[in-house]
């Protein structure tokens, strides 16, 4: 089976990866100012890429979050290329209708 990632497998591979050896994964953060191919920004760790330095990603969270009547019920989790504050374990959101160059999404692929 498969679906877009929810935060709960996205916070389970951040505790997976701290606990193979990268303790400080949740707070890495990068900020370089490009954007890169997935696999060549150095951030594969336990054979997951990309989660802290170059995408934000949609999950499945619903967000009951608004500011001045507006709606902002999609969820996006992880640092992007231009972020420097923007860290692995960071979540925001958002509507659905935004979309800009450091937003993406990643499948979860599952036994049923």
């Amino acid at each position: 089976e498969s679906d877009l990632i929810n935060s709960y497998a996205w916070d389970t591979a951040i505790v997976y990866i701290q606990a193979m050896g990268n303790a400080n994964y949740a707070n890495q953060a990068d900020g370089n100012g490009t954007l890169k191919n997935t696999g060549s920004t150095g951030d594969e760790k336990c054979k997951i890429f990309d989660m802290a330095r170059n995408t934000r990603e949609w999950t499945t969270e619903y967000s009951t979050d608004t500011y001045s009547s507006y709606a902002y019920p999609c969820t996006r989790r992880g640092g992007y290329y231009y972020s420097s504050y923007s860290y692995t374990s960071n979540r925001n959101f958002l509507n659905a209708t935004y979309s800009r160059d450091f937003l993406s999404f990643r499948p979860l692929l599952y036994v049923k």
